[in-house]
């Protein structure tokens, strides 16, 4: 496939720092106010759409952002990075609505995947993927994909975990510091669950929007959300990439994990990334150097195929992560999240004349400012989050990202990426807008518009000529 669909599922933490004694709002309450704000801004009160496309909602005590369809992976990238600024937006008129209701305080959004009860919520990547080939059928080509896409995901945390304090589901294996939030979390292989049993390789949900044909959804929930852009570019670009090479059945001779669950539990516990792992021939390699066999797979298909300018940066971005890893992690500072957040960590350790190998660290007074730095720096407000306040120190005082400047934020934050159904929804939500017309957007593949309904199957679809022609006058549609 040289055209797909990329999306994520972005889970966040939210909580209310309450002013004064006595009742606060639920978790639905508090996600309701957030959905009601952003609704002013950029969606309509009867829909959890927004303009973008891309939907906002209260889901089992947290608040997701499910993400329009995307082209590519830097797409949804930007996308993302546009959903934490709305967000981050939007919370004075939350507060004022919370306000209105008797709550008087502080919501605090947190994009991160584990709390400090022991409970996780994800940041879940959706790839559309081919069912069959030519040569498989759906059950091999499943079987396939399995076998040489695990150990590249069991190893991806060195590209784009974002860093926590804690071993163990509680932090009740040791106070120290582990690159991956949802790591400790994974307990199988392969799973159709994403609650009781997490896998690495997730079968669940392929058959949900986007899978027509011969497409699949294939859909993942080991990753954790990244703060930086370039974290979540690498993590979605190179499965792009790899689904590319299954897809032609070009990739060549992998390693093998013996133990895939622990290997990534050992890779996510080793910030020097050298930990040699078990291998099904015998054999010993590090995460550094299975992520390098995967690349030069890559670079040979790249020598053989036409790639588009995204993927050719990818792959350069792909091998001086590597590098960096081996040579100078400080040369990802700002990039990638775990080693950008252990070296704050670390700064801050320093200062007080500690390190992590200081003697019941836990019992230390800078424990609670370590925990604390831990989790403001996932906050989606740049004003709060430690992640933002260097981005900007070192790029100016609008800086979100390393890889797009504020104005390309700002643009993601109110249209819709343009080749995809997404531009229908977030159009019709736009014109409803403007005019006061009567629209329905309740699912991914349908919309009403003046109670004509207009499905939306082909995930490609970018231009609908029924909604085109009830909008073109500009009037509001009530009938």
């Amino acid at each position: 496939m040289r055209e797909r669909i990329f999306s994520l599922e972005t889970e966040y933490g939210i909580a209310f720092l309450s002013e004064r004694s006595g009742s606060e709002p639920t978790k639905e309450t508090l996600v309701g106010a957030v959905r009601r704000a952003l609704s002013e801004a950029v969606g309509l009160s009867e829909s959890a759409f927004l303009m973008t496309g891309a939907k906002f909602y209260h889901d089992v005590g947290h608040a997701e952002w499910a993400h329009a369809e995307c082209r590519s992976a830097r797409q949804i990238a930007l996308y993302d990075k546009a959903a934490d600024a709305s967000l981050a937006q939007v919370l004075p008129r939350a507060q004022e609505l919370l306000r209105e209701d008797g709550f008087r305080g502080r919501i605090l959004i947190i994009k991160n995947n584990v709390d400090v009860h022991g409970n996780t919520y994800g940041c879940h990547e959706n790839y559309m993927a081919e069912r069959e080939t030519a040569w498989l059928d759906h059950e091999d080509y499943l079987r396939l994909s399995v076998r040489y896409l695990v150990p590249f995901l069991a190893t991806r945390l060195i590209l784009c975990a974002p860093g926590r304090i804690g071993l163990g589901r509680r932090g009740e294996q040791g106070f120290a510091f582990q690159l991956g939030q949802r790591a400790d979390f994974i307990n199988a292989v392969v799973s159709r669950d994403t609650r009781d049993m997490r896998g690495i390789f997730n079968l669940g949900r392929e058959n949900e929007p986007f899978s027509d044909g011969n497409h699949r959804r294939l859909h993942l929930i080991l990753g954790d959300a990244c703060m930086s852009g370039y974290g979540t570019f690498l993590k979605l670009g190179t499965v792009g990439l790899l689904l590319r090479l299954l897809e032609d059945l070009e990739i060549g001779a992998i390693p093998h994990l013996k133990e895939p669950v622990r290997a990534m539990h050992t890779v996510s516990r080793d910030p020097s990334c050298s930990a040699l792992l078990p291998l099904y021939d015998g054999r010993q390699m590090t995460a550094i150097d299975i992520q390098r066999v995967y690349l030069e797979q890559v670079l040979r298909y790249a020598e053989r195929h036409p790639i588009s300018e995204e993927e050719r940066e990818l792959i350069g971005l792909w091998g001086e992560t590597l590098d960096a890893l081996q040579r100078d992690p400080s040369r990802l500072f700002g990039k990638v999240d775990w080693i950008t957040k252990k070296s704050l960590l670390d700064r801050l350790l320093a200062h007080h004349g500690l390190s992590w190998t200081t003697p019941n660290l836990e019992a230390q007074p800078i424990r609670y400012k370590l925990q604390e730095l831990d989790i403001q720096y996932h906050n989606v407000d740049p004003a709060q989050s430690p992640f933002y306040k260097l981005l900007r120190a070192q790029r100016g005082a609008e800086a979100l990202d390393t890889l797009w400047d504020a104005e390309s934020v700002r643009t993601a934050q109110i249209t819709p990426p343009a080749y995809t159904r997404a531009r229908v929804r977030g159009e019709v939500i736009a014109s409803a807008r403007r005019t006061g017309g009567r629209v329905e957007v309740k699912s991914w593949n349908e919309v009403r518009v003046g109670g004509q309904r207009i499905e939306l199957h082909n995930p490609f679809t970018f231009f609908s000529v029924e909604t085109y022609t009830l909008f073109k006058d500009g009037k509001p549609l009530n009938t």
